[in-house]
């Protein structure tokens, strides 16, 4: 194991150590250390969920142990040949059955993300959730960011030479094609919302393209710019500039699945209208669940922010998971990087 590869694992083992210290904290002290309330009661942790859960459509061709396993099939030497099942020609018997399985990893792909655009759009009291197109805009940026997971973690293991840019050019096609579906679902639902027009929906467009415009401005402009850079072979032959570009894409994305949450949440659900007044709607208080001297506990609107706590636990999954990858690169049979 190389000097760079200990300190790497190292520097997210402590971040892993830090985050879960915080959780336990978190679990001694309650849920009133997130910055979290009645009328906002989800916040990053769920961002985090609907995040690694398309994260995990990298998993287009290792969605299983078993698929992983037969991929590695060949590869398994060493002391590694007592997992190995005993087979006449590996190569051959890894390659059939990896494409036999494709398909029903597909589907199961598919089915996850659905269900969990289904958990959102089932709410019918959050209107800027309750959208038929949200199912299958999630499984399109799904595909996106995961595919650019995958090629993300192919350029740092096997590096950019040109035996693989055939390989990352097709990678990329799917990147900016599913990007495309993804922004067109994205502002065919924003139409339907802004041409629906009742007070609840100007009231959320307000807060989703007012209070967070620049949020909204970067995930839209992110994904665009780095789906591009991926399809150009320039980009892909140097090494930092896809790395940059799939940063760059997985950042879009995370902004814009948090920003799943404020349009829903910063404005109360409950509304009345006060004396029939025509094209008038006023949020009905509810209490916020906190008591602070001098202010009251029933709210109209809350605009929620994570707290520091809920940043770190998050850092600490993500830092999780780089380990697992790192660990992955160091002891299983992969092939070795590309000399440049």
């Amino acid at each position: 194991m190389s000097v760079k590869m200990k300190r790497s694992m190292w520097l997210c083992g402590g971040v892993f150590l830090v985050a879960l210290t915080a959780w336990v904290y978190q679990l001694r002290q309650g849920l009133i250390l997130p910055n979290m309330q009645n009328s906002s009661s989800w916040g990053l942790y769920i961002s985090g969920l609907a995040f690694f859960v398309g994260n995990a459509a990298g998993g287009l061709v290792l969605t299983s142990a078993i698929y992983l396993y037969i991929l590695l099939l060949p590869d398994l030497t060493g002391k590694l040949t007592r997992l190995a099942i005993k087979v006449d020609n590996p190569h051959e018997f890894s390659e059939k059955w990896a494409k036999r399985l494709a398909p029903v990893a597909m589907l199961f792909t598919i089915g996850i993300h659905v269900v969990t655009a289904w958990i959102f759009s089932t709410q019918g009291g959050r209107d800027w959730w309750f959208s038929p197109a949200m199912a299958p805009d999630f499984v399109s940026v799904a595909m996106a960011v995961g595919t650019t997971v995958v090629l993300l973690a192919e350029a740092l293991a096997y590096g950019t030479g040109e035996k693989y840019q055939d390989a990352y050019a097709i990678l990329a096609l799917i990147i900016f094609m599913a990007t495309c579906v993804h922004l067109f679902l994205m502002m065919n639902d924003l139409v339907i919302h802004a041409w629906y027009g009742n007070g609840e929906t100007h009231r959320i467009m307000e807060i989703a393209w007012g209070d967070f415009a620049w949020a909204h401005i970067f995930e839209v402009a992110s994904l665009v710019v780095a789906a591009v850079l991926l399809t150009q072979k320039a980009v892909r032959g140097s090494l930092p500039l896809p790395m940059l570009s799939c940063g760059l894409f997985i950042a879009g994305v995370f902004v814009h699945r948090f920003l799943i949450m404020p349009a829903a949440y910063n404005a109360i659900p409950l509304t009345m209208v006060p004396f029939s007044l025509p094209n008038t709607h006023r949020s009905l208080p509810i209490a916020s669940g906190r008591f602070f001297r001098g202010f009251s506990t029933f709210v109209d609107q809350y605009s929620y922010m994570p707290s520091s706590i809920e940043v770190i636990i998050l850092l600490g999954i993500v830092a999780y998971a780089l380990l697992l990858v790192l660990l992955a690169i160091d002891r299983l049979p992969i092939l070795m990087k590309e000399k440049m």
